[in-house]
């Protein structure tokens, strides 16, 4: 928790700094400069998180190192889409997905993405993109999958969110992605099932969700 209160450099995505201190990113060690990181805790107003705040389960997904929050939303989004991934049987697409989620995460969304929940609310199950361009079909997935957990912690305070998206590209925090589909009563069911996906992707970081 400390880390995550006090060193944001640590795992703060490049992006976030290149618009307001490009010249930072040229200096050895800028991640563990404790100067540093106050600027940074001051410039985008961070005050300290409670360990309390945590008693709230959701609220955990935010304390994940950046590259398993990458996966985590990646196969977020293919699992809001493992209904269409199962029907498609031509070589091209079917070599995309393989290639967007990697083999062993592909064929987990394909085999066992529909049974993740028994039923499925309305609108949770998404049409695959009309190109299925890798860059295009990956950008797609990780807008769906950061859409998704920004409604799960849309009770969390700001000095939480903000870190959350720190560990993540800066231009997701721009996506205005229709969200009418989820509503408020379903953010307990989309925890569980985010935590299904974790357990699955990300087990060696499993132990941080609650």
């Amino acid at each position: 928790l400390h880390q995550f209160n006090y060193c944001p450099c640590q795992y703060l995505e490049q992006n976030w700094i290149v618009p307001k201190q490009p010249w930072l990113l040229n200096l050895d060690g800028w991640r563990d400069n404790p100067n540093f990181n106050l600027w940074c805790l001051e410039e985008w107003a961070l005050a300290p998180v409670p360990e309390t705040a945590f008693n709230k389960p959701h609220h955990s997904l935010a304390l994940l190192p950046p590259d398993a929050l990458s996966t985590l939303m990646l196969t977020i989004g293919g699992a809001l889409h493992s209904f269409a991934m199962r029907q498609v049987v031509l070589k091209k697409p079917k070599q995309c997905l393989n290639n967007v989620f990697g083999l062993d995460v592909a064929r987990f969304l394909i085999q066992q993405g529909p049974m993740l929940l028994s039923q499925w609310p309305k609108g949770w199950q998404k049409a695959l993109p009309d190109m299925m361009k890798e860059d295009e079909v990956e950008r797609h997935m990780l807008k769906q999958g950061y859409a998704w957990m920004k409604f799960i912690l849309a009770s969390s305070s700001h000095d939480i969110l903000l870190r959350w998206q720190f560990k993540l590209d800066q231009s997701l925090s721009q996506v205005k992605e229709n969200t009418s589909w989820l509503v408020e009563e379903q953010r307990d069911l989309a925890y569980r099932l985010t935590k299904k996906i974790a357990k699955q992707v990300i087990p060696q970081w499993f132990h941080l969700l609650k």
